[in-house]
């Protein structure tokens, strides 16, 4: 059985144009996108648009079952990097040929959006007509706008060009990501489409939620954070909108049990408050995860009455390497949380790095003791999941100098597996961290082994090859994306990091001028 509620029908043959929301990953990762369901709600909102959306693998509509070639316009959310090959995989299933140059002129206008297209479109440009870069609902309605008024947008592409957020490769030198600077003008998308299924495989990640936009941005500065960068500053939703927002979800969808989402939920200046009024209205409650600094007892009883079992942290090393990556949270922190997690009879999820810059073998060792330490906290073996991920840099982040070290991080990872036991342990491939590290950092020179990829497994020493290798003196291929944040900045950070100093969180200790909210 497999039905979706809130399901929007229009006659294709009755609007002016048709819009392929694309999501090049499994309907279950789709649907638990807030993002997903901005675009469909607010092109939908328009009387002459109908979005229909398409998932992976598939190039055909969730709502008519047409093929990618009949659209005017198809749209691709690129989440991962790993997706890449995702998306040429649907274009051919969607009757469209992968390169934008072997395209017909009557082909759609193929468009990307989405923190990876935003952050860095370069490796994706060979397939890709245009960018949106930035958050949707600041930059689609223009683009919508142009659209309407040509009656060819793939063949008049520099109509396009003076519209904010939007990068053309090959005809501009640069492009600014746009933000919704007031979040009472951020798209609240109420309706939600939902599915009513028993396979599993289509259930979304946070199961039959309504999800309940709390914040965007984070100006905490992990050095490591892509997002914390690029969506600066941190913009929260004021609790009356959130309130009636959650209400009227309900009314729209019948659904009792609430996702809260954003870069960071926990870090809103009433988050308590909104946790324990949303549970006094019968809501269930999740997060995808929590700041440390905000777990108290208080918060922790709400949630739990709310339904909530488990909590997700993320420590990511030992105290030193935290002072590297700028969060500053200890041990103490770390056990305390833990513990009053445990005395609520919840569990824990527990998410680590290896790799990060400085890293000795001696700080290996002295995570693996942390990890050890902190499993003989848990009151049996299933309360607490522990999950390691090999640091990965990313482009406009104070990391993007730092070079992969495959080598190293496949030891770390060995020697971790020898030597941390439990059934609820779990490392990522560092030949999958390898790849994503090649598609984030890398150029349009990557064009043909995303194309290769997407027919076949590709050789990791083909991959290895593609190494970047990127330094303070060199220009770095996604400088054509302005995201506001100054280049001396994230300079500075890089050293402060090397040297293992901090810098306080600005909403606290003042500004920075690192230029992601005004210039100075």
């Amino acid at each position: 059985m497999f039905t979706e509620h809130n399901l929007v029908v229009k006659d294709p043959l009755k609007v002016e144009v048709r819009f392929a929301s694309s999501y090049p990953n499994l309907y279950r990762s789709a649907m638990s996108s807030l993002g997903f369901h901005i675009i469909y709600d607010l092109l939908n909102h328009q009387q002459d648009v109908y979005c229909e959306r398409v998932v992976y693998p598939y190039g055909r509509s969730l709502e008519t079952g047409s093929p990618l070639k009949d659209f005017d316009v198809v749209s691709f959310s690129l989440q991962y990097e790993q997706d890449y090959p995702h998306v040429l995989e649907m274009l051919r299933e969607g009757g469209l040929d992968v390169r934008k140059n072997n395209r017909d002129s009557d082909d759609p206008l193929v468009i990307a959006g989405g923190p990876c297209a935003s952050s860095n479109p370069l490796p994706m440009s060979p397939f890709i007509d245009l960018f949106i870069i930035g958050e949707a609902e600041a930059i689609l309605p223009e683009f919508m706008d142009i659209v309407r008024q040509l009656d060819n947008p793939r063949e008049e592409l520099e109509s396009f060009i003076d519209v904010d957020g939007v990068f053309i490769p090959g005809m501009m030198q640069e492009s600014k990501l746009v933000k919704v600077e007031d979040m009472q003008d951020a798209w609240r998308p109420v309706k939600q489409v939902f599915p009513e299924t028993h396979n599993k495989e289509l259930v979304p990640a946070f199961g039959k939620s309504f999800l309940l936009e709390v914040s965007r941005g984070c100006a905490r500065g992990c050095r490591f954070c892509m997002a914390g960068c690029l969506y600066r500053p941190r913009r929260e939703v004021d609790i009356k909108t959130l309130i009636q927002t959650a209400e009227d979800g309900r009314k729209a969808t019948g659904l009792n049990k609430i996702a809260l989402i954003g870069a960071a939920v926990s870090d809103h200046s009433q988050f308590e408050f909104l946790c324990s009024e949303l549970v006094d209205m019968g809501f269930i409650v999740t997060t995808p995860s929590l700041r440390i600094e905000s777990v108290t007892g208080d918060l922790l009883e709400i949630l739990k009455t709310s339904g909530l079992k488990t909590i997700t942290i993320a420590p990511e090393s030992t105290w030193k390497l935290r002072g590297v990556v700028n969060k500053p949270i200890t041990d103490d922190q770390i056990i305390t949380a833990m513990d009053t997690a445990f005395k609520l009879n919840m569990n824990v999820k527990l998410y680590f790095l290896t790799g990060l810059p400085t890293e000795t073998d001696e700080d290996l060792q002295e995570m693996m003791n942390l990890i050890r330490s902190l499993q003989l906290m848990a009151p049996h073996q299933d309360s607490l999941r522990i999950s390691i991920n090999p640091f990965i840099p990313k482009p406009h982040t104070p990391f993007q100098w730092v070079e992969f070290d495959h080598g190293k991080i496949k030891a770390n990872i060995n020697f971790l597996k020898r030597n941390l036991k439990s059934r609820h342990f779990k490392v990522e491939n560092p030949n999958k961290s390898l790849i994503q590290y090649v598609l984030s950092m890398g150029d349009a020179n990557l064009g043909d082994i995303i194309e290769e990829s997407s027919h076949r497994k590709v050789p990791i020493n083909d991959w290895k090859k593609l190494t970047p290798h990127w330094n303070l003196e060199k220009k770095l291929p996604w400088e054509v994306i302005d995201i506001g944040m100054k280049k001396k900045f994230l300079v500075n950070e890089y050293k402060k990091a090397l040297k293992g100093d901090l810098t306080p969180w600005c909403e606290t200790f003042g500004c920075y001028n690192c230029g992601s909210c005004h210039e100075k």
